[in-house]
C-alpha cells in the first residue's frame, strides 16, 4: 500500500508538473502572439505614416512646381514682399497676377485649387478667381461675380452707390481693358490648377 501511495504521489506530482509546464507554454504562446501583433501594428502604422508623409511632400512640391513653371516667382526681399504681400507674382503688360500661397502644413493633403488675383494700377482694377474658377470683380469694399465676358452674374447683391458707380465704370467704360485681363487670368488659373 505504501508503494501504491508512493506511485500515486509520484504520478500526481508528474501530472502536476506537466500541467504547470503546459500552462507556461500556453502563456508563452499568448505573450508571443501579443508581441507579434503589437510589433506588426507598430510597423503598419509606421509604414502608413511614412507613405502619408511622402505623398504629402510630393503633392506639396508638385502644387508649387506648377505655379513656378507658369512663370510666377516668389522672392523674400523687402521690395517684393511690400509690392506683392508675399504672394507668388507674375507681371505682364502692367498687370500683376498673384497666387496666394496656401496655409496648409507641409504634411497635409490639399485638393483645393489656388486663388488667383489680377490687379492693374494701384488696385484700380482687381479681379479674383476663386478655387471654383468663379470670377469676382473687386469694388472696394466688396466684390461682385462676373462671367468671362464681363457680365454680372449675381444681380441680387445690394451695392452702395459708390460700388455701383465703380462697377458701371469698369464694366461699361473700361470693359475692353478688363476682358483681356480676365482672359489671361483664367489661362493662368487653368495652368496652375489643372
Amino acid at each position: 500500500m505504501a508503494q501504491v501511495v508512493e506511485t500515486l504521489s509520484a504520478s500526481f506530482f508528474l501530472a502536476n508538473k506537466k500541467l504547470v509546464m503546459v500552462k507556461k507554454i500556453d502563456n508563452f504562446k499568448i505573450y508571443k502572439k501579443a508581441f507579434v501583433g503589437l510589433t506588426a501594428g507598430v510597423l503598419i502604422v509606421g509604414i502608413l505614416g511614412g507613405a502619408y508623409i511622402g505623398i504629402c511632400k510630393v503633392q506639396h512640391n508638385n502644387m508649387y512646381n506648377k505655379v513656378e513653371s507658369a512663370g510666377f516667382t516668389k522672392k523674400l526681399t523687402e521690395d517684393f514682399i511690400e509690392r506683392y504681400q508675399g504672394n507668388y507674382a507674375l507681371t505682364e503688360d502692367g498687370v500683376d497676377y498673384l497666387v496666394t500661397p496656401k496655409s496648409i502644413g507641409k504634411y497635409e493633403l490639399d485638393t483645393d485649387n489656388f486663388w488667383l488675383t489680377a490687379r492693374k494700377g494701384d488696385m484700380d482694377i482687381t479681379i479674383n478667381i476663386d478655387e471654383n474658377r468663379k470670377i469676382f470683380l473687386a469694388l472696394y469694399p466688396g466684390e461682385i461675380e462676373v462671367d468671362e465676358k464681363g457680365n454680372v452674374i449675381d444681380t441680387s447683391k445690394k451695392l452702395t452707390d459708390v460700388q455701383k458707380e465703380h462697377m458701371d465704370d469698369l464694366l461699361t467704360n473700361r470693359k475692353e481693358e478688363i476682358l483681356p485681363i480676365v482672359k489671361r487670368a483664367l489661362e493662368l488659373w487653368d495652368t496652375i490648377n489643372k
